[in-house]
C-alpha cells in the first residue's frame, strides 16, 4: 500500500507542479463562467426563459464539455503510463520489487483525480458565473444549497462518469501498446465514431430513443431520450433521475470504465518488452546477431571535390525532393492513416443526409451532397493539418538532429516550402478522397448525374484555399513556439474562437481567424453573386498569413539559442526577407482596404445585434404612431423593371388610398422596411414633415386633408440597386437567375408593429418594456384590421414587369399581354376586377414550364432544367387539392395556379394570389420510392395551394388566434389531401412526426404557449398542433362534419370584412357541428392546453377454442391541463379514447380492431375477440392525442 500511495502521491505531484493542470481548469471554469455571463456567445441555451445557471443549461454545458474534453483525457491518462518508456526508464524500475497493482493504480487514480479536478473547473465557473452582475438577472437562479447538490450531482452523472470510462479506455491502449500517437489517434477516432453513431440513429428516422440512449457512450441522445419534451418550467427544475434509460446507460459505461480498468491490470506486462511476442523475437534475433557478428572494417575513403551549385534549379530541386520526402513520411504514418479511414467513414456515413429535407427523401444532387461531405470532412482535415504541422517542424528536434540539419547552408524559405508543399499536397489526396466518397454516396443512392466540374470547383477552387491557408497558420505557429503541444493549443484555439466570439456580434471577416464571407451554391445560379466576396475575403486571409509566414521566418529557430532576444538577432541577418514582408503586408493592406470599401462602404455593415438595436429605436421612436389613423390601400398599380444581371430593380407605382375612418387624415406615414424606398408624392400639394432614413419612417403632411370616404393616389419610386459584396448577408431576393421580392419592398403605409422585437431577453437588453402581444379577439381597433396587411383590405392589382431577354418575369394576375423591346422581356398581369390582399410578388428567371388544365384552372409549374424530378408531383397534388377543397369548401376563384422555382437562399415556399413561389431548397429534387415515404413537395404544394381559400377568401383579424385560421387549416387541408393519396393507415408516420414536433416546439418556447386559438407567433402550435387537433376532431365527429362546420365559416366570411372573423366564429362553427357528448373536445383541443399520459400496463391473448383470438389489455390514461411556461394541473377524466389490436412489427403495425372507449379512471382493461392473432395492442394507437411519451401506446401481445 505504502508503494502505491508513493505513485499516487508522486502523479498527483507533478500534475499539480504542471502550469497546464491550471490552464485545463481555467479554461474549463471560464467557459462554464461565461455561458452565464456571455449566453450570446458561450451559451448553451437559447435566448429564452430557460435559466442560464439552471439544471437543463448545467446539463447541457458538462455533456458538451464532457465530450470536447477527450483529447484532455487523453493527454493524461496516456503519458502518466507511458512517462516511463518515454524517459527510457522503465528497464530499471521494472528490475525493482514493485506490485503491479501499486504502479497501475497509484498511476490510474493520480490521472483520475487529477481529471475530475480539472473539470470541476465547470462547477466552480458555474457558481461564479451566477453571481455576474452584467448578465440577465431574471435569467440566473440564485444560488443555494440545492442548486449546488444539483451541481455536483450533474457533475458526477457525467463529467466523472465520462472520466471514469473514457480516461481509463485510454489508460488500458497506453498500457497496451505503449505509444501515444495511438491514445491521441484513439481520442479522434473515439471522437469521429460518435458522430457516426448519432447519424445512424437520426437514419434510422425512429423517434423512441430509449434504446440507443441506454447505449450512448457520451449521453446526448441520452438526455435528448430523456428531455428533448420538457417544457420551460421542467428544463428549469428537473434533473435525469436514476431510472430508467439513464440509470442503465450510465451504469453500463461505469463497468465498461471499471472492466478497462481491470484488463491493464491482467493484460499490463511488468517488463520491458511490450505485449507483442513476434517484435520481442525480432529484436532479440537483432542483438544475437550484434554480438556474434565479426567486427566490421573501417575503410578509408578519399573524398572528391564536390562543385556546389546555389541557383534557382538547384532551390526548385530541393524543394521538389524535401517535398516529396515529407509526403511520404506523412504517407508512412499509420496515424495518418487512421485519420483518413475515420473520416472515410464519417463521410459516407453523413451523406445519407444529402438525400433527406427534414423527414423527407430528395434526389442527392451534388449540391447537397457537397454540402454534407465537405461538412464532415472538414474536421478531419484540419485535425490533420494541426497534427503534422507540428510533425513536420519538430520533427529534427524530436530525432534530435536539429543541430546538423540547422547547420545545413539552406535557405529558411527551402524548408518552410517544403513543409507547405507537403501538407498541400495530403490535403488534395484528402479532397479528393472525399470528392470520391461523394460520387460513391451518389451511386449507393441511385443518383448518376455526379457534375464533376462543380465538385472541383468547390473542394478546390473555394475549400482548398481555405485549408491551405490553415495548414500555413499551423506551420506558422509551431515555428513559433517553444512546445510542440503548445503549438497544437494555440492552432485549436484560433480554429474555434472565432465561432464563438461570432455569436456576440463580432462578426466582421477582417478579423475572424479564416473566415470567409458566407455563401450559398444554387443550381440555378452556381455561385452567383458570392464570387467577389468569397475571392477576397479568402485573399485577405492568406495575404495576411504569407505576411505572417515572412515574419516568422525572420525570426524563426535555428540552432540551440531559441530565446527571443537571439531570434530577434537572427531577424537581422535575415533581413532579406524583409522586401516580401512588406509585399505581403501591402497586398494585406490593399485586400482588407477593398474588402471594407465593398462591405463598410458600398454597402451598410450590421450584425445582429445592431439590427435589434435599430428595432428598439424604431419601436421607442414610433410605436406612438401605432394606432394613428391612415388612409388604407384599395389599389396597386406598379412597373417593375428587373434586371438580372446586375441585381437591380427599379419600381414606380401608384397607390389609390382611401380614407375609411370617420376623420379627416392629414398626414400619410410611410415605412421602408427595406431601405428601398427613393421618392413619394400625392396627387395633392404634400410636405415632408420628417424623413428617419436610419429606421426608415416618413410623415408626409398633405395640405389638404383626405375626408372620409375619399380616395386619392400615392405615387411612389422604389429599387435596389445591388453594389460589391457584403460582409455577410447577401440580399437574398435578388439573383442573376430566380429573382423573387415581394410588396414589402413597396412603401408601407404607417407603423409596422412587425417589425418590433417579441424575445423577452433581447427587450430587455434593449431597455424596451414587455412585448405588446397581439390585441384580444374583439378589439375595437383590431377587429378592422387584417392578419397580414395591416394598411389594407382587399384591393385591385395591375402591373407590367419587365427583365431580361432570356428571362421569364411573372406576377400574381392573368396575363394580359407581352412583348420585347430593346433586347428586354415585359409582361402585363392584372387582376381585372377580382379583389386580392394586398400581397403580391415579382419573379424573374430562366423557365421551363409545364402546364396542365383542370377543369377550368390552368395549373402551371416554372422551373429549372436541372430539376424537372418534382414536376408531376406538384400537378398532381394540385389537382387533388383543387378537387378537395373545391369539394369541401367552395369554388377556387381563380382561373390559373403556379408555382415558380426560385434559389436555396431561402427554403420556404409562400402562397400570394393563384401564384406560388417555391424554393429548390425544399422541392423540385423530392424522391419518393417507398409507400411509406412521407412526400413532402406533394404536402408543401397541398398546403400552399389550401391558403388560396384559408387567407386568400377567408382572413382573419389581427387579434390573437388569427394564424390558426389560416395556417392549421391549410395545414389540415393538406393533411387531407395527402390521406387521399396515401391511405388513413399510412397517416400514423405523419401523426407521429407532427406530434414530436409540437412537443420539440414547446420545449423551446421562449415566451409561453398560448392555446392553439389565442396562437401568435408560435409555428409549432398553428402548424403541428393545428393539423393534430383538426385531424382527431375529424376523427371523432367526421371528415364531412367538419368540413361542413369549415365550409360555413367559410361561406360566412369569403372575402369579407372590415370587420374580420378571430376564432371565436371558427369555435363557435365547431361547437354547432359536434355531438353533445363530444363538446369537451372542442374546448380541450382549441380552447385548452391538453396533455394525455397514456400508455398500455399489459396485453394478452389466448387462443379460444373456435380458433379466434381473445385478447386482454389493460390500458392506463391520465389528463392533465398546462400553462403557457409547461406547468401542468392534473384533471378528471372522462375521455372517449381509441384502444386497439394491431398485427405487423413496431412502426409498422396495420389495425385489426380499433374502438373508442370512454375512459373514466387512470387503469381500464379491455377486451377483444378478434379472428387474426394480433402482434401489438395499446391505446391511441394512431396518435391522435396529443401524448407526452407516445412511446408505450403500444407494445407487444404476449400469449397466455
Amino acid at each position: 500500500m505504502s508503494l502505491f500511495l508513493s505513485f499516487l502521491s508522486f502523479e498527483l505531484k507533478l500534475r499539480l507542479k504542471s502550469i497546464s493542470t491550471y490552464v485545463y481548469f481555467f479554461v474549463f471554469g471560464l467557459i462554464a463562467f461565461l455561458s452565464i455571463a456571455a449566453p450570446d456567445s458561450f451559451g448553451f441555451v437559447g435566448a429564452g426563459k430557460v435559466m442560464l445557471n439552471g439544471p437543463y443549461a448545467c446539463l447541457r454545458m458538462m455533456l458538451n464539455l464532457s465530450f470536447f474534453g477527450v483529447l484532455l483525457m487523453a493527454g493524461i491518462f496516456g503519458p502518466s503510463i507511458l512517462r516511463d518508456f518515454q524517459q527510457n526508464t522503465y528497464q530499471l524500475l521494472f528490475t525493482k520489487p514493485i506490485s503491479k497493482f501499486a504502479y497501475l493504480g497509484g498511476r490510474w487514480l493520480g490521472s483520475m483525480l487529477t481529471t475530475i479536478g480539472i473539470f470541476f473547473g465547470l462547477v466552480v465557473g458555474e457558481v461564479l458565473g451566477s453571481f455576474a452582475w452584467w448578465t440577465d438577472t431574471t435569467r440566473v437562479l440564485p444560488v443555494n444549497g440545492h442548486l449546488l447538490l444539483v451541481y455536483l450531482k450533474l457533475f458526477i452523472d457525467y463529467p466523472v462518469i465520462q472520466v471514469l470510462f473514457i480516461g481509463s479506455l485510454f489508460f488500458l491502449i497506453a498500457a497496451l501498446t505503449r505509444n501515444i500517437v495511438v491514445v491521441y489517434l484513439q481520442g479522434v477516432a473515439l471522437f469521429a465514431v460518435y458522430l457516426i453513431l448519432l447519424v445512424a440513429v437520426q437514419s434510422t428516422r425512429s423517434l423512441d430513443l430509449n434504446r440507443p440512449g441506454i447505449f450512448d457512450p457520451v449521453g446526448f441522445i441520452t438526455i435528448r431520450a430523456i428531455a428533448r419534451y420538457w417544457t420551460v418550467v421542467e428544463q428549469n427544475t428537473l434533473i435525469p433521475t436514476w431510472s430508467g434509460v439513464f440509470l442503465w446507460n450510465r451504469l453500463l459505461y461505469t463497468g465498461v470504465g471499471l472492466l478497462c480498468v481491470a484488463a491493464s491490470y491482467l493484460f499490463f506486462p511488468m517488463r520491458a518488452e511490450g505485449l507483442g511476442v513476434k517484435g520481442r523475437k525480432k529484436k532479440q534475433k537483432d542483438d544475437e546477431e550484434e554480438l556474434e557478428g565479426p567486427p566490421r572494417p573501417r575503410f578509408h575513403i578519399v573524398l572528391p571535390k564536390v562543385q556546389q551549385i546555389f541557383g534557382v534549379a538547384t532551390s526548385v530541386a530541393q524543394v521538389v525532393s524535401l517535398t516529396r520526402i515529407r509526403m511520404k513520411n506523412i504517407f508512412k504514418e499509420i496515424p495518418f492513416w487512421g485519420i483518413t479511414v475515420v473520416m472515410i467513414i464519417n463521410t459516407m456515413a453523413n451523406s445519407h443526409f444529402a438525400g433527406k429535407i427534414d423527414d423527407a427523401d430528395v434526389w442527392p444532387v451534388t449540391a447537397l451532397m457537397l454540402q454534407v461531405v465537405e461538412g464532415s470532412s472538414l474536421l478531419f482535415l484540419f485535425i490533420v493539418a494541426t497534427m503534422y504541422a507540428g510533425e513536420l517542424v519538430w520533427r529534427e528536434r524530436d530525432t534530435h538532429f536539429q543541430q546538423i540539419h540547422d547547420a545545413l547552408p539552406t535557405h529558411e524559405w527551402l524548408d518552410w516550402g517544403s513543409r507547405f508543399f507537403a501538407m498541400c499536397s495530403v490535403q488534395v489526396v484528402l479532397l479528393f478522397v472525399v470528392m470520391l466518397c461523394g460520387i460513391s454516396s451518389q451511386i449507393i443512392a441511385g443518383y448518376y448525374n455526379f457534375e464533376i466540374v462543380q465538385y472541383l470547383q468547390e473542394l478546390f477552387i473555394v475549400t482548398f484555399p481555405t485549408v491551405a491557408q490553415f495548414c500555413l497558420f499551423a506551420l506558422l505557429v509551431q515555428s513559433l513556439v517553444s512546445n510542440k503541444y503548445l503549438g497544437h493549443a494555440i492552432i485549436i484555439a484560433f480554429a474555434i474562437v472565432p465561432s464563438f466570439i461570432q455569436g456576440g456580434g463580432w462578426e466582421d471577416r477582417l478579423y475572424l481567424f479564416n473566415f470567409t464571407t458566407s455563401y450559398t451554391y444554387s443550381d440555378m445560379n452556381g455561385y452567383g453573386h458570392f464570387k467577389a466576396g468569397l475571392f477576397w475575403s479568402l485573399a485577405y486571409w492568406i495575404f495576411w498569413t504569407l505576411l505572417l509566414v515572412a515574419i516568422a521566418m525572420m525570426v524563426g529557430q535555428r540552432g540551440t539559442d531559441t530565446a527571443w532576444k537571439q531570434r530577434l538577432q537572427n531577424a537581422k541577418q535575415r533581413r532579406g526577407l524583409a522586401p516580401y514582408a512588406i509585399v505581403f503586408a501591402a497586398l494585406t493592406a490593399a485586400s482588407g482596404v477593398w474588402y471594407f470599401y465593398n462591405t463598410h462602404v458600398l454597402n451598410w455593415y450590421h450584425t445582429s445585434k445592431m439590427d435589434r438595436h435599430l428595432q428598439a429605436e424604431y419601436e421607442k421612436q414610433y410605436k406612438k404612431y401605432q394606432k394613428l389613423p391612415q388612409p388604407k390601400i384599395v389599389a396597386v398599380d406598379t412597373k417593375v423593371d428587373i434586371f438580372p444581371q446586375t441585381r437591380t430593380f427599379d419600381a414606380w407605382g401608384t397607390f389609390w388610398l382611401k380614407n375609411k375612418t370617420d376623420a379627416p387624415i392629414g398626414e400619410v406615414h410611410l415605412t421602408d422596411g427595406q431601405q428601398s424606398f427613393y421618392a413619394a408624392s400625392f396627387d395633392r400639394l404634400s410636405s415632408l414633415a420628417l424623413e428617419d432614413k436610419k429606421l426608415g419612417y416618413r410623415i408626409y403632411k398633405l395640405a389638404q386633408p383626405l375626408k372620409p370616404g375619399e380616395t386619392m393616389r400615392m405615387f411612389f419610386h422604389v429599387g435596389y440597386a445591388s453594389h460589391g459584396f457584403r460582409n455577410n448577408g447577401e440580399v437574398a431576393q435578388l439573383a442573376y437567375n430566380g429573382t423573387f421580392f415581394d410588396s414589402s419592398y413597396m412603401p408601407g403605409i404607417g407603423y409596422n408593429r412587425g417589425a418590433e422585437i417579441s424575445n423577452p431577453v433581447y427587450r430587455r437588453e434593449e431597455k424596451l418594456g414587455p412585448f405588446e402581444e397581439l390585441a384580444p379577439r374583439g378589439d375595437a381597433y383590431y377587429t378592422n384590421v387584417n392578419l397580414f396587411t395591416p394598411d389594407s383590405d382587399w384591393i385591385k392589382y395591375h402591373t407590367i414587369v419587365s427583365t431580361s431577354g432570356d428571362q421569364t418575369a411573372i406576377s400574381p394576375g392573368y396575363l394580359q399581354r407581352k412583348w420585347t423591346q430593346g433586347g428586354r422581356n415585359y409582361f402585363e398581369y392584372s387582376m381585372g376586377d377580382t379583389e386580392t390582399l394586398d400581397f403580391y410578388d415579382y419573379n424573374s428567371g430562366r423557365y421551363e414550364l409545364r402546364s396542365e388544365p383542370y377543369n377550368d384552372v390552368n395549373v402551371e409549374v416554372y422551373y429549372d432544367k436541372k430539376h424537372p424530378y418534382d414536376v408531376d408531383d406538384m400537378i398532381a397534388a394540385s389537382k387533388a387539392g383543387l378537387d378537395y377543397y373545391g369539394k369541401s369548401f367552395g369554388p377556387f376563384q381563380f382561373k390559373q395556379y403556379r408555382v415558380i422555382e426560385f434559389p436555396r437562399y431561402r427554403n420556404f415556399a409562400q402562397s400570394f394570389p393563384n401564384t406560388i413561389p417555391f424554393s429548390e431548397g425544399i422541392g423540385f429534387i423530392g424522391r419518393v420510392e417507398k409507400p411509406d415515404d412521407i412526400d413532402f413537395t406533394y404536402f408543401v404544394t397541398a398546403h400552399e395551394l389550401g391558403h388560396q381559400w384559408w387567407a386568400h377568401q377567408l382572413i382573419g383579424a389581427q387579434v390573437k388566434g388569427s394564424n390558426m385560421m389560416s395556417e392549421s387549416l391549410a395545414e389540415y387541408s393538406a393533411l387531407r389531401v395527402m390521406e387521399k393519396k396515401y391511405g388513413t393507415k399510412n397517416m400514423r408516420k405523419f401523426l407521429r412526426h407532427e406530434l414530436d414536433g409540437y412537443l420539440r416546439g414547446r420545449a423551446g418556447e421562449v415566451r409561453h404557449e398560448p392555446p392553439i386559438t389565442l396562437v401568435e407567433n408560435e409555428p409549432y402550435v398553428w402548424y403541428q398542433k393545428g393539423s393534430l387537433v383538426f385531424y382527431a376532431l375529424s376523427d371523432y365527429i367526421g371528415e364531412d362534419t367538419l368540413n361542413s362546420a369549415l365550409k360555413s365559416l367559410l361561406d360566412k366570411w369569403r372575402f369579407k370584412g372590415p370587420p374580420y372573423p378571430d376564432t371565436r366564429d371558427l369555435v363557435a362553427a365547431l361547437h354547432e357541428k359536434t355531438p353533445a357528448d363530444l363538446q369537451y373536445l372542442v374546448t380541450d383541443m382549441f380552447e385548452k392546453i391538453t396533455l394525455y399520459d397514456n400508455k398500455v400496463e399489459s396485453a394478452t391473448v389466448t387462443e379460444m377454442p373456435d380458433h379466434k383470438w381473445k385478447v386482454h389489455v389493460v390500458v392506463s390514461a391520465k389528463k392533465m391541463y398546462a400553462d403557457g411556461d409547461g406547468k401542468e394541473t392534473p384533471q378528471p377524466l372522462h375521455d372517449l379514447i381509441e384502444v386497439g389490436v394491431m398485427s405487423g412489427v413496431k412502426d409498422k403495425e396495420e389495425p385489426i380492431e380499433v374502438k373508442k372507449i370512454w375512459l373514466t379512471q387512470e387503469k381500464t382493461p379491455v377486451d377483444f375477440v378478434v379472428d387474426k392473432r394480433p402482434d401489438r395492442a395499446g391505446i391511441d394507437p394512431f396518435s391522435k392525442l396529443i401524448d407526452r411519451n407516445p412511446e408505450d401506446n403500444l407494445m407487444d401481445v404476449e400469449k397466455k
